[in-house]
């Protein structure tokens, strides 16, 4: 009987020290890592950077994280670049959209022996782009048409829009043009003013609306005009540009130089 006792210890021993070995579902309960992320700006422009700030635990310092971004939810994320953890455990990076498109950003900081890996939560920022307004499809277009070039007090103005008075019966007294906006543009920027094409002593009334309610609306004399900028309370639909010849027999052709508007796809 003492015989058998020896081997029947040993067996236990070993299976005691069978379970002090850590195993898969130890490994499991590590912690995640807990990385913020905050983003300079929440609305940029195409072609400027916008800055990536947040910490880590301090014990990542001299690691690596990895900006992340995609285009919306059922999109992929994909890698942008890596950032260093520094000694207090704050990273920084950035990124410079390419594209006048929203764009979802995070941070991740890949797993290791201590810590399961961590995501940050995400930040969205809105991209824009100054987009001239005659590149745009016109609609209910009057006379008030795209042109190449407006001169307005011996200034000339790429891609603009000009009034144009025909003398022929039953030829409209007020020219106007329509653009669609899709609620997509918050701002619009832009010169007023009276064509120098217009004759001598002749003067036109200007008006700009956007869904109906009018942000500018003046009379202007030759050589006279207005450099405009809007933000608008909400995107608009639709903006309207009107111009009405104000001397009889005299023609004023109002313009509009160089429109954009700051637009999102």
């Amino acid at each position: 009987m003492r015989a058998l006792t020896c081997p029947v210890a040993v067996v236990i021993a070993l299976a005691g020290a069978a379970v002090a070995v850590p195993g898969p579902a130890q490994a499991a309960h590590r912690p995640p890592w807990h990385v913020t992320i905050k983003a300079s700006k929440t609305e940029v422009t195409v072609g400027k950077k916008v800055l990536f700030v947040g910490h880590v635990n301090k014990s990542a310092a001299g690691k690596l994280v990895i900006l992340q971004e995609r285009a919306n939810v059922d999109a992929t994320w994909k890698n942008q670049r890596n950032a260093l953890v520094h000694r207090d455990g704050d990273y920084k990076t950035h990124d410079t959209p390419t594209l006048n498109k929203r764009r979802q950003y995070r941070v991740v900081m890949p797993a290791t022996k201590r810590h399961k890996r961590g995501v940050s939560e995400t930040v969205v920022v809105d991209v824009f782009k100054w987009t001239s307004l005659t590149t745009l499809p016109a609609v209910n277009e009057v006379d008030f048409d795209p042109v190449t070039s407006v001169s307005m007090n011996g200034v000339s103005y790429g891609s603009s829009l000009e009034a144009a008075i025909y003398p022929y019966p039953g030829a409209p007294a007020a020219q106007a043009v329509e653009y669609n906006l899709g609620h997509r543009c918050p701002k619009f920027r832009g010169t007023f003013g009276l064509s120098d094409d217009s004759e001598a002593g002749s003067a036109a009334t200007v008006t700009a609306s956007a869904d109906g309610t009018q942000w500018l609306s003046h009379t202007y004399g030759l050589g006279e005009s207005d450099a405009n900028q809007i933000t608008f309370p909400t995107p608009p639909l639709k903006i309207r540009f009107d111009s009405v010849s104000e001397v009889d027999g005299l023609d004023g052709l109002g313009a509009v130089g160089s429109p954009e508007v700051y637009c999102e796809q």
